[in-house]
């Protein structure tokens, strides 16, 4: 079968392989689509501290059963489904209070296991005995949405700490593919005016095509203003920066209205707010949520938004390519270009 091996940081090679095995209690994944991720890109170009090479990269995996090992129930062969990419222990404290996404002695499909760049992909037992196999009951939804649960499912997890009662206004800072995920999910949930905070005017207009009801200029230097004339005079009920920059952080802050919230959902690369800033959440009672990764709960929400139609992630995907294209995608999150590249495993999953 054909896979995508990082060698080690720099050296992504197409590969031959042998069709895995499937052993006692688990499951073999015929592979039709994967979204590439950042991470992904980030683990090729720089490496991360969790891989032992070689491996196979590939964490929003779509595709069907197709070998079922002795002793496994609830699994058929044919059976659609999404792989929850994280293995929790199940025995911790945080998993035995359902924060699985939290567990001391997580494992992760393509980083401590082989991942879905791969025609074929084994689930060990652990992970089958843990539930990652997240079936899809809906026919009519295509595999290659699919493949959108799992950063769906990190917008999830954010979302349910916060209040979305009384219909809120929502703040984003970033129009990239989690900045209207997030969106999407925080619209489904009834929220509104749903408003983007973006410096690139291309996203800006895309981002009112996906959903959002404005779509603002950080550098206004009336930004402010702009706000306050959306969210009736107090600021946003809540903010959620969706992007690493220190600045959209404390933006969120200042534009968060008086015991409002901020949904802290993306870390920082860039400089962090000075202490002025963070006094905000002090001196406004500002309600701080953070979130980390996505559970086992989060994705099977995420996929039911899929299924029922409360969510369409399809006008996303901006490239779709074959296996064999992988690098080129990688180039496509390096430069930003479009929103989702999704590739196609299985040349029938389209």
């Amino acid at each position: 079968m054909k896979a995508f091996v990082l060698k080690a940081p720099g050296q992504l090679e197409l590969t031959d392989r042998d069709r895995p095995v499937c052993g006692p209690g688990e499951v073999i994944i015929r592979v039709h689509c994967v979204n590439i991720c950042k991470t992904d890109v980030k683990c090729v170009d720089l490496g991360q501290r969790d891989l032992v090479y070689p491996r196979v990269l590939g964490h929003e995996i779509a595709g069907t059963i197709d070998e079922v090992g002795r002793d496994v129930t609830g699994c058929a062969v044919g059976q659609r489904v999404h792989v929850h990419p994280g293995i929790a222990c199940g025995s911790c404290w945080y998993c035995r209070k359902d924060l699985d996404n939290l567990c001391d002695s997580m494992r992760i499909m393509g980083f401590n296991y082989d991942g879905g760049f791969q025609e074929f992909l084994r689930i060990p037992e652990e992970g089958v005995r843990g539930g990652i196999l997240n079936r899809v009951e809906n026919p009519e939804l295509p595999l290659e949405a699919v493949s959108f649960i799992e950063p769906l499912a990190c917008c999830v997890n954010l979302q349910s700490q916060l209040d979305f009662s009384g219909h809120p206004s929502v703040l984003i800072f970033g129009g990239g593919r989690l900045g209207v995920l997030n969106a999407l999910v925080a619209k489904a949930g009834g929220a509104g005016p749903v408003i983007l905070v973006e410096p690139d005017a291309g996203r800006r207009k895309s981002g009112l095509d996906l959903g959002f009801d404005a779509a603002l200029d950080p550098a206004d230097g009336n930004l402010a203003d702009r706000v306050n004339a959306l969210t009736g005079g107090r600021g946003a009920d809540i903010a959620i920066p969706c992007c690493p920059d220190g600045s959209a952080l404390a933006s969120a802050l200042r534009l968060t209205r008086k015991q409002g919230q901020l949904g802290y959902f993306s870390g920082l690369t860039g400089g962090a707010p000075d202490l002025a800033v963070l006094n905000t959440i002090h001196y406004r009672e500002i309600h701080v949520a953070g979130s980390y990764g996505c559970g086992l709960a989060h994705s099977i929400r995420g996929r039911e938004l899929l299924e029922s139609g409360a969510i369409d992630v399809r006008p996303l995907i901006s490239h779709h390519i074959p296996l064999t294209d992988l690098p080129q995608g990688m180039d496509f999150i390096r430069r930003g270009d479009g929103y989702s590249t999704v590739v196609y495993v299985d040349r029938e999953s389209k």
